[in-house]
């Protein structure tokens, strides 16, 4: 991508993220709250599951249910980086991206009767995402250009050490297995 589509990107954005009226500086929460409340659904900000494996390398992650979105983000790094995990995830709301490569919602919807079938698609076909898609790029632009215009204040305080988050995660993993072999 060249310089003038970025630049041309960047004055769509400011356009974009300039119908909300927010506080400067402003909480996260607010943007979230108005996300919301323009798509009509809520929105929650969580934190991203201690099962998830560890080195696997997710940030964040939106999931579109059937009538909530919810943002993940990762507990285990600094209040900046969690605050931009959440605006690179609401960057993906706001753009509404999806994955072209989705497989058919009618089989979707069978398989994930909880989950909105285009999340459900946009998750099975989406790997770990590399910063080179332009998806990605748009949303990390988008995640910018909100941290300048509304000078956010960080999100969130994390909760433990990496060294602590790494040792629960391996603990949660080892029981949350151990359980499931129990189970059967």
């Amino acid at each position: 991508m060249v310089r003038q589509d970025w630049r041309e990107l960047r004055m769509q954005y400011q356009a974009l993220i300039g119908r909300f009226r927010l506080s400067h500086p402003f909480e996260v929460d607010e943007l979230c709250t108005a996300i919301a409340a323009e798509r009509g659904r809520p929105l929650m900000l969580l934190p991203m599951p201690a099962v998830m494996p560890v080195g696997a390398g997710v940030c964040g992650m939106w999931v579109s249910f059937g009538t909530v979105d919810h943002v993940y983000y990762n507990v285990v790094t600094s209040r900046p980086h969690q605050t931009h995990i959440v605006l690179h995830e609401l960057a993906h709301i706001l753009l509404d991206h999806r994955d072209s490569t989705a497989p058919e919602h009618g089989m979707l919807e069978q398989l994930f009767p909880d989950l909105d079938p285009a999340m459900a698609a946009r998750l099975l076909g989406r790997t770990r995402m590399k910063a080179t898609t332009r998806q990605e790029q748009e949303a990390e632009l988008l995640a910018s250009v909100m941290w300048q215009h509304f000078s956010v204040v960080p999100a969130a305080a994390p909760t433990a050490s990496p060294e602590m988050a790494d040792t629960l995660n391996r603990v949660v993993g080892a029981l949350s297995r151990r359980t499931t072999l129990r189970s059967r």
